[in-house]
């Protein structure tokens, strides 16, 4: 019998590309849900904005791989 992984909570950290905003450069996936203990610097960045989001996933990978997808189609959605 094969079990699934344990899905945690991770909080992923990176930079979005402002040109279109669906591309995220990801700097970090820390393992709890800390997103909003987090404070992103408040200088600005040529063409880029801080960004840090939590997501469900079996392992920091996967947590990126949703990140990615999350930035990409979010703005289709808004």
């Amino acid at each position: 019998m094969t079990t699934a992984p344990a899905v945690q909570t991770f909080t992923v950290i990176g930079m979005l590309l402002d040109v279109d905003c669906t591309e995220l450069l990801i700097a970090a996936v820390l393992s709890g849900p800390v997103a909003d203990q987090i404070e992103l610097l408040s200088t600005s960045e040529d063409e880029l904005t801080r960004w840090a989001g939590e997501f469900e996933a079996p392992d920091p990978d996967t947590a990126a791989a949703l990140a990615y997808e999350h930035c990409r189609t979010s703005l289709d959605e808004g």
